[in-house]
């Protein structure tokens, strides 16, 4: 259904149009995604990822299933030969005679991987969506290097496109920034080929985070079969511009698509666009149980809210981010 796809009016059919295919993305030339000062307030800031996924416990700052010997503790095992006698719970020891080794939670880190859709219906939007995906991309991967995360960071159109990373550490900052300040437009978007392949490529899993319109002919809930928990931890967040709610058109137009070039002449009138407010509405109820179906969070997130001010917050609130 056409409603499904980005579709804007066609240049040569009035003052209307949107964004010609030829226009370099607007982030180009625009300052940077981030100053110094938001990303020390980030910093306070981490993800948060579920402790049932595989990682490194001798680094990181995310809670784990396992328990190690400490000082600071939840359970206890009975002490073998060979354990540290500093953690030996004595107390334990005078009240019922058996020697005890106290445990706590051991912490991991995890690897992060950031799908960013670089397709041409993401340039579309006032602002465009891909600004806000890249400010997005750009803040989580700066949290999964600021905590000792293990990140790639993914762009797509029709396929994966060169990755960045992985990676570990702050002092791949920048070069992760630059990276994703330069991505380019792609034709179209293969979001369900590119998730299964992804998959396939890392069988320890993660937390995945799914940046996209979602604008995509293939579909969303076959696509996160591949990433069932408790292997991975799945975030779909769904840019939508406030125009592809309420759109501002009226009367005759020739309409084309955003990435396909295909055109269709139609007749907005009243009936016509709540006719399509309806099917919209469908749409997202739809891909929000497709999320739910599969163990994937789904969080759309409106292309004009400010960053720090609104997404931010609402991430948090959603307990995508602690």
């Amino acid at each position: 259904m056409w409603f499904k796809t980005i579709f804007r009016p066609n240049r040569s059919g009035g003052s209307q149009g949107g964004q010609a295919l030829s226009e370099k993305p607007s982030s180009r030339g625009e300052a940077p995604l981030f100053d110094e000062a938001f990303l020390r307030r980030m910093e306070r800031m981490s993800l948060q990822a579920q402790r049932t996924l595989r990682g490194n416990p001798s680094s990181g700052e995310h809670p784990s299933r396992h328990q190690i010997p400490t000082s600071i503790f939840s359970d206890h095992r009975p002490y073998s030969s060979g354990d540290d006698l500093r953690y030996v719970d004595w107390n334990a020891y005078a009240r019922h005679d058996h020697v005890l080794l106290r445990l706590g939670e051991a912490e991991q880190d995890v690897n992060v991987h950031l799908l960013i859709d670089a397709s041409r219906s993401m340039m579309i939007g006032r602002p465009p969506r891909m600004r806000l995906a890249q400010q997005l991309v750009g803040a989580l991967g700066y949290l999964a290097l600021a905590h000792s995360d293990r990140l790639q960071v993914v762009p797509f159109g029709p396929s994966a496109m060169p990755v960045f990373g992985p990676t570990q550490g702050k002092a791949r900052m920048i070069e992760m920034l630059r990276f994703i300040e330069g991505l380019t437009p792609q034709p179209a978007t293969g979001l369900a080929s590119v998730i299964r392949q992804h998959a396939r490529r890392f069988p320890q899993g993660g937390l995945i985070v799914i940046c996209s319109d979602l604008l995509s002919p293939e579909g969303l809930a076959e696509a996160l079969r591949s990433l069932a928990p408790p292997r991975w931890q799945t975030l779909v967040l769904h840019l939508i511009d406030q125009r592809d709610l309420q759109p501002g058109l009226q009367g005759p137009l020739e309409l084309e698509d955003s990435e396909t070039g295909q055109r269709l002449e139609l007749t907005l009138d009243d009936e016509t666009l709540a006719a399509y407010r309806r099917s919209v509405a469908e749409w997202r109820e739809g891909l929000a149980r497709a999320c739910a179906g599969r163990g994937a969070t789904y969080a759309p997130i409106m292309s004009h809210w400010p960053l720090e001010q609104q997404v931010v917050p609402y991430l948090r609130a959603r307990r995508l981010l602690r």
